[in-house]
């Protein structure tokens, strides 16, 4: 939705979050607003957007600081979409919500169902991936495979 967004139409939606007619969002808008045009910014990223603003002394955000501040989320967001919708995948194997899965089990999966992946991609792929215990942090493991490809 972010993308298929015009600027006449992003215009707008801000303006409507401009509550003293100044053509300026409070910072307390700025996540509302973002979200609202179809981006999904975490609070820590917010805060942090936040912060630089109060170093560069701005108190309300205009149109042209706020898309500043949409093409640099939406930029550091471009694969997260696909990488959220594995790791939501892979948490349904995470019966503990712990965020890690056994390898064993992993492996299993990953050669037996679908596209079935042979003993050597799976060895490359859990290459380093695996801890002590014989578990993968699965969201770390799709965001290093995000990063190689």
């Amino acid at each position: 939705m972010a993308n298929k967004l015009s600027g006449d139409r992003m215009r707008r939606e801000f303006l409507q979050h401009s509550q003293r007619g100044d053509a300026k969002i409070a910072h307390s808008q700025l996540g509302d607003c973002l979200r609202v045009l179809g981006l999904n910014p975490s609070e820590a990223s917010i805060r942090q957007h936040i912060r630089q603003l109060h170093e560069q002394h701005i108190e309300r955000i205009s149109f042209d600081e706020f898309m500043s501040i949409y093409n640099s989320i939406q930029s550091e967001d471009s694969d997260s979409p696909e990488a959220e919708h594995f790791i939501a995948g892979l948490r349904l194997l995470d019966e503990q919500h712990t965020g890690y899965i056994a390898a064993s089990r992993l492996r299993y999966v990953l050669g037996n169902c679908g596209e079935c992946l042979t003993e050597a991609e799976l060895d490359e792929l859990l290459d380093h991936h695996v801890n002590d215990q014989g578990l993968v942090d699965y969201a770390e493991l799709v965001h290093a495979l995000m990063a190689e490809s």
